[in-house]
């Protein structure tokens, strides 16, 4: 179970992420620049912090057979 202060941590930075992102739109940077530079940064947040893509495949164990 995360922690308050991590819970806190990733609220403030969604947030934050997102007005930036919001107040380069009103100022006139393209979509396309703004979603590579949010893709990047996202991938640095996580490893920053350690989490890890729910994409990834954990692998297969072997079971037992019958």
């Amino acid at each position: 179970m995360p922690s308050p202060t991590r819970s806190k941590l990733d609220l403030t930075v969604f947030i934050t992420v997102l007005g930036a992102g919001a107040l380069f739109l009103a100022l006139g940077v393209s979509a396309n620049a703004l979603a590579t530079v949010s893709v990047a940064l996202s991938g640095l947040y996580g490893a920053w912090t350690g989490t890890r893509s729910t994409s990834q495949r954990q692998p297969e164990r072997d079971q037992p057979g019958d």
